[in-house]
Parts: C-alpha cells; sequence; structure tokens
C-alpha cells in the first residue's frame, strides 16, 4: 500500500484483454494514477515523451491475433523507438505471445518486465507495476524455469562471481537491471566500448548467449541492480 500511497504513474497501451479486464478501473481502484490510455502505438509512444510516466503497460496480441489491437511486433518497435529517444520509462509487456526468442527480443529492446496474460488479474499487474518501480526485473516463470533446467554452470554462486573482475561485477549489476551499454558506460564513467568489451567477457563467463540470458544469470547468481538505476 505505502507504493500505492505516492500515486504511481502509468500509461496503457490498450488491447482486447485489458480493455475486456477492466484494466483501467481497476489499477485506479487500486490507488495508481492512470495518465494515459491509448490503443495506438504512436500516440502512447508521443506522450510518453511529454508526460512520461514511471510504468508504460503494453498490451499486444500475437500476430495471427493482431487484427483488432497492437501486435507484438509493433510492441518491439514502440520499445526500440522508446530506447532511441532515452526515454526514462519502465516497459511492462503483457501479452499471450510464449515464444522464448520474442521474450528475450522484448527484453533485449528494453522491456523490464513480461507477464503473461493467461491468469492475470488486476492485483498481479499492480504487484508488476510496483516491482518494476522498485527497480526489479519481471521474467516469466516459463524463461526462468527453462533457463533453471539447463543451468550454465554447476558450480557454487561465490565460485562464479569469484571469476569475475570487480568491474565485470559493476556491470553485470546495471545489465541485471536492464542497462543498456550507453547508460552503464555513463554511470561507471567509462568508455562505451569499454562496456561492450565487459559484457562480451561476461557472456563467455557465464555461458550466456544475449543479454536477457545474462541478466537470468545475474538474478540466479543473487546480484541485485544498483541502487541508482
Amino acid at each position: 500500500m505505502a507504493m500505492n500511497q505516492v500515486a504511481v504513474r502509468v500509461s496503457i497501451l490498450e488491447g482486447p484483454w485489458s480493455a475486456y479486464q477492466g484494466l483501467v478501473d481497476g489499477l485506479r481502484g487500486e490507488g495508481l494514477q492512470v495518465s494515459s490510455v491509448s490503443r495506438d502505438v504512436r500516440t502512447l509512444l508521443d506522450s510518453l515523451g511529454t508526460d512520461p510516466p514511471q510504468v508504460a503497460i503494453l498490451d499486444v496480441e500475437a500476430e495471427s491475433d493482431a487484427t483488432v489491437g497492437c501486435s507484438v511486433n509493433e510492441g518491439l518497435n514502440l520499445l526500440r523507438e522508446a530506447r532511441k529517444r532515452r526515454l526514462e520509462v519502465r516497459m511492462l509487456m503483457l501479452s499471450a505471445v510464449s515464444a522464448p526468442e520474442i521474450i528475450s527480443q522484448c527484453f533485449e529492446e528494453g522491456a523490464s518486465g513480461y507477464l503473461f496474460r493467461a491468469g492475470l488479474n488486476t492485483g498481479a499487474v499492480v504487484s508488476a507495476v510496483q516491482g518494476l518501480v522498485r527497480g526489479e526485473r519481471l521474467f516469466p516463470v516459463q524463461l526462468l524455469r527453462n533457463d533453471l533446467e539447463h543451468p550454465p554452470v554447476a558450480v557454487q554462486p561465490s565460485s562464479v562471481l569469484n571469476s569475475l573482475t570487480q568491474r565485470e561485477r559493476e556491470v553485470l549489476a546495471y545489465v541485471a537491471g536492464g542497462a543498456d551499454n550507453l547508460k552503464i558506460a555513463a554511470h561507471l564513467q567509462i568508455a562505451e566500448r569499454t562496456v561492450k568489451s565487459h559484457v562480451t567477457q561476461l557472456y563467455r563467463k557465464l555461458g550466456a548467449e544475449n543479454r536477457t540470458q545474462l541478466a537470468l544469470r545475474a538474478c540466479h547468481l543473487g546480484v541485485r541492480p544498483p541502487a541508482d538505476l
């Protein structure tokens, strides 16, 4: 309730599911401030630039179901454009799409959370929004389960972390928080190419194939995002 009392501001890209669920009224009933609602990607994106909320909720459809509402690819385009504009807004995806490659791509493009809509209710969305405001990243349970079923390393977390340099641990913490290389470079006051080099070493040492897997590895190792994110 404490988080609700500070009037967390959210914007919504509304789709058929969120409209049917009455998500806007539900969030307001839980104490969140809904600053804008749109069914058009461009309109929502413009509103994020002029009156940015803390969290944007993107309710997107699979390509085959997107005759009404925005498709997951349109959602990905929104994420790319938001990152290009360096908008400081946490992005929460709501979708029925469960393909790991699509989910990973969403995180690669800047999503902070991804929830499957099956069985989802307003309370779960509120909890997710509050988690994102606290700086958490929310991965789908299925994605976490797949990663746990195929662990990259068979040694203790402390051993893995001890194999990293201090700077690599710092970079890993920012990756866990969803920061891109440019933002990490700014926070650590180092060159972006240096960050890329550290990330490459982290891929190798932690057995990750992409940035989403790297963030998952960080979660498994108990690495928390920095407080300044």
